[in-house]
Formats: C-alpha cells, sequence, structure tokens
C-alpha cells in the first residue's frame, strides 16, 4: 500500500518545477536543522502560490510553534487548504486536530470525514483512526467487520499499533471471512485534486517525520544534567533518558530499568551526564533503584496507557557527579501546566533513536493533566530514547521537571508523562536520606 501511494508521487513529480523542489527540500532540511525562521521563508511563498505540501508543512510549524508563534487555528486554515486538494497527510492531520481539540472544539464526525479521505488513499495512519471509530461506532455506524478491515489494512502499511489491536477483537470465523474478502478487494483512491508535490519522498513532509528538533548544547544548563541512561554496553545495548536531580540521584522510567517483566541488576546501568557527540562529559554507575511502589512491569508488547501513571523511577548512583547543577522537581497544578503552556515554556530534552549521541530539545510543547491528575498529557514530538526524559517548564525563571516522558501514541501524536505530583515527595525524601547520610 505505501509502496503504491509512493509510486503515485513519484508520476506527480514531473508536475512541479524543480525550483519549487529544491526550496521544499531546503526549507525541510531547514527546519530539521532547527533553523525554522529560513524554512518559514521558504515555505510562504510557495504555500501562497497553492503548493499542498507548503501549505502542510507551514500548517505544522504554526501547530509546533516553530519559526512562528504557536497557532493551532491557523495551521487549521494551512491543513485545510492542502487536504481540500487532496493531501493524505494534511487531511489526516485535520481529522487529528478534531480528535484531540487543537484549535477548535473536539468532533468526531469531522474527525471520521477527514480520516476516510487519507484512509481511501492508503494512508495507513489515518485507516488505522478510521479503524478505532469504526469499532466504537464514534460518529460512524459501528461495523467491526470494517473496522477491523481498516486496521488490517493500517498494520500492512506499518502501523505497528494495529496489529496488537487486531488480535485483541474476537471476531468469528466468519466475520473474519468477511473482513478478508474485503481486504482483497480493497485498492487505494486517489483523489484527482491532489497538489503537485515537488519531492517524492514523502518522509520529506514534516508531519511524517517525528526526527525533528534543535541539537540542544550539552555543555548549557540543564541539557548537561540530562543524559543517557545506558544497560550493559550503550552501542549494543538498551537506552532511556535522565535527569539529574540531585548529585547522586538520576529520575527516569522504570521500563527504562526492566529485562522483560525483570528489574535489570543495578551494576549494569550507566548514567552518561551531557552526552556530545557519543562522549559524556561524567559517568557513574547505579548502586540501587527507588522504583515507583504501584509500577507493574510489564513487557514493552504488553504496554497500555494506564501502567504510565506510575512508570517513574530514581536511579541512586554509586558516586556523585561533581560540578552538575540538578535540575529540581515541581508538581503544578493543572491550571499551572496551562499557563506554561501559553507561555511557551514546556519543552522536553532527550536523546532519541534519530540523534543518539547528542541531546535534542523539543520547545514550546504543550502539556496538560489527565483526569485522574497521576499523567500528563503531551502534545511535543517524540522519539524511541526519549523514555525517561524530562518534561521541564520555566518555574521562577529557571527550569523544573514537570514529568517523566513514559509512552508516546504515534497514530494521535501524543505522548504520555507521569506527573511530578507521582513522585516529587519521594525525590525530597531521598534527597533529604542522601544528605544526611553524607554528613
Amino acid at each position: 500500500m505505501i509502496k503504491y501511494f509512493l509510486a503515485f508521487l513519484v508520476l506527480l513529480l514531473g508536475l512541479a518545477g524543480p525550483a519549487a523542489a529544491a526550496e521544499l527540500d531546503d526549507a525541510v532540511a531547514a527546519a530539521r536543522k532547527g533553523d525554522y525562521a529560513s524554512a518559514v521563508r521558504r515555505l510562504s511563498p510557495l504555500a501562497d502560490k497553492g503548493d499542498a505540501r507548503a501549505q502542510f508543512d507551514l500548517g505544522f510549524m504554526q501547530a509546533y510553534g516553530w519559526g512562528l508563534p504557536r497557532d493551532p487555528a491557523a495551521a487549521i486554515t494551512s491543513y485545510r487548504k492542502a487536504a481540500d486538494q487532496g493531501l493524505a497527510v494534511a487531511q489526516h492531520f485535520l481529522g487529528l486536530v478534531y480528535v484531540n481539540g487543537e484549535g477548535t472544539r473536539p468532533d468526531d464526525a469531522e474527525a471520521a470525514r477527514w480520516f476516510a479521505r487519507a484512509a481511501a488513499q492508503g494512508f495507513s495512519q489515518a485507516q488505522y483512526m478510521l479503524g478505532l471509530m469504526t469499532l466504537d461506532g464514534r460518529s460512524v455506524p459501528k461495523d467491526v467487520v470494517q473496522g477491523y478491515a481498516l486496521l488490517v489494512l493500517a498494520g500492512q502499511g506499518g502501523v505497528r499499533t494495529a496489529g496488537r489491536t487486531v488480535q485483541k477483537l474476537p471476531l468469528s470465523e466468519s466475520q473474519r471471512a468477511q473482513a478478508q474478502e474485503i481486504i482483497a478487494r480493497w485498492k487505494p483512491k486517489p483523489e484527482s485534486s491532489v497538489a503537485a508535490i515537488a519531492n517524492p519522498r514523502a518522509e520529506e513532509l514534516l508531519g511524517l517525520d517525528r526526527h525533528i528538533g534543535e541539537v540542544a548544547d550539552p555543555s548549557t544548563w540543564p541539557a548537561s544534567v540530562i543524559g543517557v541512561v545506558a544497560i550493559a554496553h550503550f552501542s549494543t545495548g538498551g537506552w532511556c533518558s535522565g535527569t539529574l536531580v540531585a548529585p547522586r540521584i538520576v529520575l527516569t522510567a522504570a521500563h527504562c530499568l526492566l529485562n522483560g517483566t525483570e528489574l535489570i541488576t543495578p551494576g549494569t546501568v550507566h548514567f552518561l551526564a551531557g552526552m556530545n557527540q557519543g562522549t559524556p562529559a561524567s559517568s557513574a554507575a547505579a548502586d540501587r533503584f527507588v522504583v515507583a511502589k504501584d509500577f507493574v512491569p510489564t513487557l514493552k508488547d504488553k504496554w497500555t496507557i494506564d501502567r504510565s501513571t506510575a512508570d517513574w523511577a530514581l536511579i541512586v548512583l554509586k558516586d556523585t557527579v561533581p560540578g552538575r547543577r540538578p535540575v529540581p522537581v515541581k508538581a503544578l497544578t493543572r491550571e499551572e501546566l496551562r499557563a506554561a503552556t501559553s507561555a511557551g515554556t514546556i519543552s522536553e530534552i532527550g536523546y532519541g533513536e534519530e540523534r543518539r549521541y547528542s541531546p535534542t530539545a523539543q520547545r514550546n510543547c504543550r502539556a496538560d493533566l489527565g483526569r485522574d491528575e497521576r499523567l500528563l498529557t503531551i502534545q511535543c514530538l517524540a522519539n524511541h530514547g526519549y523514555s525517561g526524559s524530562p518534561i521541564l517548564a520555566d518555574i521562577d525563571g529557571g527550569p523544573a521537571v514537570v514529568g517523566i516522558f513514559s509512552a508516546f501514541h504515534e497514530e494521535t501524536r501524543l505522548g504520555f508523562a507521569v506527573s511530578a505530583g507521582q513522585f516529587a515527595a519521594e525525590v525530597k525524601e531521598l534527597i533529604a536520606a542522601e544528605a544526611g547520610r553524607g554528613r
């Protein structure tokens, strides 16, 4: 399916001028380097001329506040211009806008309409979202067979979550047979009004690449005390991100310390602070772990969002990390989080898969407390390796850890982090205990 979609884009290549193609590529390259102003300068004239990809990319930057003030309403306008021309990714993002209520009120019916257009063209993430809505009957007729078929198609297109969801559906043999007939007959239906796309590589669109963020300077605080939680040997073992919150205490995600459903041996874990192109400014081995009492060890392929509410752990190091100012931990109320979001001070710094040996900063994120106030919902790009990275907010003129990143739902592009209210008291008690031991 995706190969067909890419092939279709290749056919459109001849419709776009080489100058526009070069400008679009340069704009995306500039955004990846964190030069958002240059990206906006290149995209804006093309978007004004009606180039759908430029309109979508500009909308993406408006939504995240890159090179422009964050403006979800303006992003909707830009997305819609591209979506009306048939650009599937723009249609999908409009669906997400209405599902998540970003810049507008939530509207499942409008979301389903845009997901359906993108899904019909073969956009796998839209097929996944429409499949979920069809299974639940959310503003579309409830149909377990059709929902199952859409999820299978999404899985074939690379949506990993779809396979796990399909396995849990209690379909009869007859229903599965009906679904297989739908899958066998399905063919993508590209919209005839799709705008010319200058580059056949679909991943060049900003919204399809979550490996974006500016390189943080690991010699400056707080990036200097955010590092890699390396398991066994960093180059071959697993890793997460962590934050020094006291001279001998690192805060990270509890699931980072699991081997299957068992905690790993502390001696196999090292904290590499201020990693810069593979070289840490300092490092220390773990001595012991303090894990949330209500954390439930779960295999990665069995993980559910409800597990994230207790997904925090403290690593007590064998030695102090000298010359490093720890980052304070602060639990915020819902109103304080929303104020920090409005002020543009919510950020995240971590070591993602795309830039494993240097820190990446995601700025101007959105954060809100969930209903039970134990979990933060985060709108901020994420990638593998960000688990355990700090969600930061400026408090009293400086950054503080207000949450710990736990999981990312790729299809809705929402992240989930443990609220600092879950671990702030434990951090304070452990810091006091460590100080008492040092006297």
